[in-house]
């Protein structure tokens, strides 16, 4: 009589097949679009990736682990240009582990902020066509300098996030009990300094080329172009 025996996928095989697949989906997705320029879509392919890479480290580690994003305007080197993976560090309170290198976008391309003052838009820009991260306008977080791997939160260099829990599902912004929470939505666009007035770090002329990748709370995501956006 033969024995026959039977082998399972562990959690982490299954993790990295959703994470290639998310991501896969996410570049045919962008090969559809059309305009934008290359270094647009560079910056999406590259974003699309660092998502699932976030997505699946939170799975793993069982932390929260965000995706940061530089938000300081005096350093327009990496002013909403930058961003790098952190996990929560679950023996240290207040202390983060940086995970991998960090990346810039392509030159010229810049995740549309989320607060107005921090940006000039064209006339024509869509009305919707800002991000939305996981905790509320305005809220501060801040990070010191990176030392041997990690980060901790005290003064420090002003970052936007998105968050995955530990679980890897979506944290959406903090809104009233009673309302459906609204998923982070990423926008990038061609930008630039603007230095006609220093109290905006950022202008964006082209209305025309921006894209998007709209979350999934419980996994996934959504690739928009510019005619997903609502008109001004």
């Amino acid at each position: 009589m033969k024995s026959h025996s039977l082998k399972a996928f562990t959690l982490v095989e299954l993790l990295v097949v959703l994470a290639v697949m998310g991501l896969m989906m996410g570049v045919i997705g962008f090969s559809l679009l059309g305009g934008g320029g290359a270094e647009l879509g560079a910056s999406q392919r590259e974003l699309v990736a660092m998502l699932q890479k976030a997505r699946t480290k939170a799975a793993l580690a069982g932390s929260a682990t965000r995706l940061i994003i530089n938000n300081d305007p005096e350093d327009l080197e990496k002013f909403h240009r930058y961003m790098e993976i952190v996990i929560e560090d679950t023996n240290e309170s207040e202390q983060w582990i940086v995970e991998g290198e960090g990346k810039f976008l392509a030159d010229g391309i810049y995740f549309v902020p989320q607060m107005k003052s921090q940006s000039d838009r064209n006339e024509d820009w869509s009305n919707d066509a800002f991000t939305r991260w996981s905790h509320n306008e305005g809220e501060d977080f801040q990070l010191n300098d990176s030392f041997r791997g990690i980060r901790k939160e005290e003064q420090g260099t002003s970052f936007c996030y998105l968050e995955f829990d530990g679980s890897g599902n979506l944290v959406c912004p903090s809104v009233n009990s009673s309302a459906t929470p609204t998923p982070p939505l990423l926008v990038i666009a061609n930008g630039s300094p603007n230095p006609q007035d220093p109290n905006t770090p950022l202008r964006f002329d082209d209305p025309n080329s921006i894209a998007g990748i709209l979350m999934r709370r419980f996994g996934g995501f959504a690739i928009l172009e510019k005619t997903d956006f609502d008109p001004p």
